[in-house]
Formats: C-alpha cells, sequence, structure tokens
C-alpha cells in the first residue's frame, strides 16, 4: 500500500470514527451551508425533526419541518451568525411540534468555513433539555403554590438557619415583627427584632430546636412587641434538615391566641364578679337592715337630746350612717346589673352633666378638658345610670392624680368591624358612641390591671373613704347598656377608660 492510498484509509477510519460518535452522541448535531439547507445530521437531529433517518434530512430546511414562524426566525438568526462570523452558545430554543408537542433545546451555533476563511455555512450542536425545563417548571410551581399557601395564612410561619437568623417570613410574621417587607426581617435574629428578655427566650427554644434537635410543640408564648403590644402565640418549631439528615436551621409557625387567652380571662374575671355580686348582695342587705335602726335611732335621739356636743356626735353618727347607706346603695345597683327605665340619651348633654358635677367634685388642681364631637348619634339607656357611670370613672381619674393635672372628657361616634368585635368580649360589630375619661396621673401598674374592676378592691389605705365600688359599679351599669369598657394605661404616664355604649340604629343611620 503507498503512502496515498494508506493516507485515504487513514482518512476514511478517521471519518467512519468521527460518524459513529457523531451518530451515537445524544445531543443534536447539524451542519448547515450558506442558504441553511442541512448537509449534516446526526440520528438525534432526525428524530428531533420528526424523521426516522438522516438522509430525509439532507438539503433540506427548517421550514421543512416546522413552522413557518420558527422556521423564518431560524433563518433569519444563522443569516446573521454567517455575516458576523460571530458564535451563538447556549441558546434556548423552544419547538412547537405538529402534534403539539413541545421541546427545548440547548443549542450553540459557530460558523463554518473554509480553507480561506470565508463562511460558507454553520455547525450546531443542541442538547434537549425538554424534561429538565419540564421538572424546573413543576417544581416552580411548587414553589409557586406553597408559597401563596404560606403568604396568605394567617398563621406566622417562618424559617431560620443554623445560626437562628431568619431567611424567610410569611405576611402574618413580618406584621408580628413590625416589618413592612421580608428584607427588613431575612438576616436577623430574635435579639434585633424583640426586646431583650423576649428575644433570650425564643432563642433558647430555637437552640433545643437547632443544636438537639428537639421539636417544640403547641407552647403558649408571650410576645412583647417592639411597640410595647403583648400578643400570645401557640408556637410550633421543628428542625430543618439537608438530605443527609444534618439540621440546617429551623421552620416555625405561630398562632396568634391573643384574641383567646383574652376571652379566657375575661371568662374568669365574669364568674369571678358574679360570685362577688352574689356575696356582695348578701352583705348589702344585712348592712341595709343594720342601718335603718341606726337613722332611726339618731332622728329619735335628737328629740331628746338638746345639748352641742351630743347633736354634734349625732350628725357625726348620721353623716356615717348615710356614707354606709350610699355604699350599699352602690352595691346594690351593681348586683342588679344597671336595670332601669331606658329613654333617648344626648351623649354632648350627658358629657355636659358630668363636667359640671365633676368640677365640683374634684380638687382644684385638677383642670377638666373637653373635646365633643358634633352630630352624635343618641343612646337608648338610662341618664342617671350613665351619668353615674362617668362620675365614678372622674372620681377615679382625680384619685389617680394627686399633684392636679389636665383630666380629658372626650366624646365621639365610633363604628366598630367584625375585627374590633372579635377582638372585645361583648362588642358586635355596629355603631357606637365612645367616651373617653383620661388622666395624667400615676397609672395602673401592669399586674393591679385584672382587678381593677373587681368590687371592694382599692390600691387606697385604709381609712378613706373609697371603698373600691366606683370602678365596679360603673362596669356593671356599662355591661346593663350592652358596652364594654376598655383601659389603656401606662405607669407614671396616666389611663384612659373608654366607654363603648351601643347607638340607637334608627337615628344612627338617619344621622349617618
Amino acid at each position: 500500500m503507498d503512502i496515498h492510498q494508506k493516507e485515504i484509509a487513514e482518512l476514511g477510519s478517521e471519518h467512519s470514527l468521527l460518524r459513529t460518535l457523531i451518530d451515537n452522541l445524544p445531543d443534536i448535531i447539524f451542519a448547515k451551508d450558506a442558504q441553511s439547507r442541512f448537509i449534516l445530521a446526526n440520528t438525534a437531529c432526525a428524530h428531533q425533526l420528526g424523521v426516522d433517518c438522516v438522509e430525509k434530512v439532507l438539503g433540506k430546511t427548517d421550514a421543512d419541518f416546522v413552522s413557518p414562524e420558527l422556521a423564518s426566525q431560524y433563518l433569519a438568526d444563522e443569516q446573521a451568525l454567517m455575516q458576523s462570523g460571530q458564535p451563538v452558545t447556549q441558546e434556548e430554543l423552544t419547538q412547537n411540534k405538529e402534534t403539539g408537542e413541545i421541546r427545548r433545546s440547548l443549542t450553540s451555533k459557530v460558523p463554518l468555513k473554509d480553507a480561506t476563511g470565508k463562511v460558507i455555512g454553520l455547525i450546531g450542536i443542541a442538547r434537549d433539555i425538554t424534561r429538565r425545563k419540564q421538572a424546573e417548571e413543576a417544581l416552580d410551581r411548587e414553589r409557586q403554590l406553597l408559597r401563596t399557601l404560606i403568604d396568605n395564612l394567617p398563621d406566622c410561619i417562618y424559617a431560620k438557619d443554623a445560626d437562628a437568623r431568619k431567611i424567610m417570613a410569611n405576611p402574618a410574621d413580618l406584621k408580628n415583627l413590625g416589618c413592612k417587607s421580608e428584607s427588613e426581617a431575612v438576616g436577623k435574629t430574635d435579639f434585633d427584632l424583640f426586646p431583650k428578655e423576649v428575644a433570650a427566650t425564643f432563642f433558647a427554644d430555637d437552640q433545643c430546636v437547632l443544636k438537639d434537635g428537639k421539636a417544640v410543640i403547641n407552647r403558649e408564648e408571650k410576645a412583647v412587641l417592639q411597640d410595647g403590644e403583648t400578643r400570645w402565640l401557640l408556637t410550633s418549631k421543628i428542625p430543618w434538615r439537608d438530605a443527609s439528615g444534618k439540621i440546617i436551621g429551623l421552620v416555625g409557625i405561630g398562632r396568634d391566641i391573643t384574641e383567646r387567652k383574652n376571652l379566657e380571662a375575661e371568662v374568669l374575671r365574669a364568674q369571678r364578679m358574679e360570685s362577688l355580686g352574689r356575696l356582695a348582695t348578701g352583705i348589702a342587705h344585712d348592712l341595709n337592715n343594720t342601718l335603718a335602726p341606726v337613722l332611726i335611732s339618731v332622728e329619735l335621739l335628737r328629740q331628746k337630746l338638746q345639748d352641742d356636743d351630743s347633736l354634734h356626735v349625732l350628725a357625726a353618727i348620721e353623716a356615717a350612717a348615710r356614707r354606709a347607706a350610699d355604699t350599699v346603695k352602690q352595691v346594690l345597683s351593681f348586683s342588679r346589673e344597671a336595670e332601669g327605665r331606658r329613654t333617648t340619651v344626648n351623649p354632648s348633654r350627658l358629657a355636659d352633666g358630668v363636667v359640671r358635677i365633676a368640677t365640683q367634685m374634684l380638687p382644684k388642681n385638677i383642670r377638666i378638658e373637653t373635646r365633643v364631637a358634633e352630630d352624635l348619634w343618641p343612646i337608648l339607656g338610662n341618664p342617671l345610670q350613665l351619668h353615674q357611670a362617668l362620675l365614678n370613672l372622674c372620681t377615679n381619674a382625680g384619685e389617680a392624680m394627686p399633684e392636679g393635672g389636665p383630666l380629658m372628657l372626650a366624646v365621639r361616634n365610633f363604628t366598630a368591624d367584625s375585627h374590633f368585635a372579635g377582638m372585645h368580649s361583648g362588642a358586635g360589630a355596629g355603631r357606637y358612641v365612645l367616651l373617653e375619661v383620661s388622666d395624667t396621673g400615676v397609672g395602673i401598674a401592669p399586674e393591679l390591671r385584672e382587678r381593677i374592676f373587681e368590687p371592694f378592691f382599692t390600691t387606697k389605705e385604709l381609712g378613706r373613704t373609697n371603698v373600691g365600688m366606683g370602678l365596679s359599679t360603673a362596669l356593671s351599669i356599662v355591661k346593663g347598656h350592652h358596652g364594654i369598657i376598655l383601659v389603656k394605661s401606662e405607669t407614671g404616664k396616666g389611663s384612659t377608660f373608654q366607654v363603648y355604649l351601643p347607638a340607637q340604629e334608627a337615628a344612627a343611620e338617619k344621622r349617618g
């Protein structure tokens, strides 16, 4: 065999090797001439174009296999490549088959040049990524579904990394954190988001989950937010593990149970009040029976004793007995839950009457201010009882300001929505008249707020005329009018008592 024949044999061998390689690669391989006609194609390319052999591809263009629109696009792109001489790599292409099937490929094309460097066509290689893209799209749909679910659940849902830093938080959790967007919370720890004492408790729970792998299930947590509001959460935290089982973080879910806790506390208070009311009624009746003879005896003795000393003593006895009788009257009013004749009450006139009496009763160093809105809705109620309830609140406010200062009585219309009704036991959605009594006094210590409406509960020293019936009587009257009382207070900064009384519906609708 001469050298020429040997070179031809080697060239044939290389061609056979190259052809075998091209035909058996899973990737699509092809070459086109200057008119974008196929001059080379492998088996994968033929199958991609919908034919069973390479021979049916050669000499044809994309217009013979794909839609006119797609073929026109391919032709324009390829002509631009051959004119510029610049390769196109990793281009994602979509092909719509006649059967309706959609195929996707990741394609690279480079110019084909002759020995002189002139571009005479192109060479392309494409990898079918249809399954990968379908898997990615399915995964993306699942992620979107999961995120939609997480973002729309009312529970707080979040995730933290191994260092207890937030990496995900849903809108309910962001609201609880006081953050406007997820970016404000991501990367932060509880020490960045809560007061130090609260954060320390949360961090300790996180470490049990992250270090020991112990799940926290349905634990009640008291969360004091940055603005000072207290919320109760029913929290569960579970370890987040990677494919090897290593703990890489935690996932938490917290259900806001503040409303439930408030309702439970109100039920307990109501039960305690009911028991105290029954006890108070029995004591009051006994005292009434005891005081009646005392007052009668004072009158009889006054007719027999004429000297000044005796009369002075009788006057003191009578005054003490009448003060006791007034206390008994308040107790009985409390126990009857403010029953009485109801009529239409003008809130503005009610406020004026309370201010006139309170001005006379309170010390001169207390300045009463009013803020009464116009077009107030009328109230259906007992004017004397409502007057007594507000006067009791003003008296209580005055006693909280031993150094004097401003006392505000404000009245306005208020429309309660379903959220407000759900937050406060005894309230319903609808129209109310809101009467607020605000002082600038010593405030109420947090540990005492649960007890201030209890009958006979008082923080005053023994011997004072206050017997702890003012607030309990006010609450009883307001509840008897189907209203509620809310209290806002901060130690050293005063208190605000909010009385919500249902507006007379027909009149309110007419004015509203």
